[in-house]
């Protein structure tokens, strides 16, 4: 899979092939859905490539960044808790209202893409973290899933581990838990 060309279909049997993530645990969306995140959004046009991941997967895009709220009933609600969280901590959050707010991690991270109308088909993919500043975070959103799918093969190593040594409680649990968004790591970012 070329790491700057992968559709979407590509990228999810990427994942499935790698076993990150199983077919029964994703769903994508319809076109009437993909209509609903662009209203609740308030916009006309979304970038291409995330166009895509939402038809392929972003009904239930789970297990991956369990514990962010990125799936379809929330990318309905989330911009304006978004901006709340922005104005509760003296940012301006007219900055999200061109936005498209992708998700949002326990109430303290926001992954937006700016000016969403105008972004290229494979746009920047933006952080804003409670008490910080708006950054760039992935230089393109395929950057960022590449990211998130990294994260989730490590995630899976570590609990691994812990239960072939004894230490996992509750594999089940354990393995469907992630405590924040990736970072990107220095190669994912070139």
């Amino acid at each position: 899979m070329d790491p700057n060309r992968f559709s979407l279909p590509e990228y999810r049997n990427h994942l499935l092939e790698r076993r990150l993530i199983r077919r029964r645990d994703q769903a994508g969306c319809t076109d009437a859905e993909i209509e609903q995140v662009m209203r609740a959004q308030r916009l006309t046009r979304l970038p291409a490539l995330y166009r895509d991941f939402l038809k392929v997967m972003g009904k239930s895009p789970y297990p991956l960044m369990t514990g962010t709220d990125w799936s379809l009933h929330d990318l309905l609600e989330i911009k304006d808790a978004a901006q709340e969280l922005l104005r509760e901590d003296g940012a301006d959050p007219a900055i999200l209202e061109d936005a498209l707010v992708m998700a949002m991690h326990q109430g303290y991270i926001v992954l937006y893409i700016p000016q969403a109308e105008l972004a290229p088909d494979d746009p920047e993919v933006w952080l804003y973290e409670e008490q910080g500043q708006p950054r760039r975070q992935w230089p393109s959103f395929r950057r960022f899933l590449l990211s998130i799918a990294e994260a989730r093969e490590k995630e899976i190593a570590v609990y691994k581990n812990l239960a072939a040594t004894g230490r996992s409680r509750n594999r089940s649990t354990a393995a469907h838990t992630s405590p924040k968004p990736p970072r990107p790591s220095r190669r994912s970012s070139r």
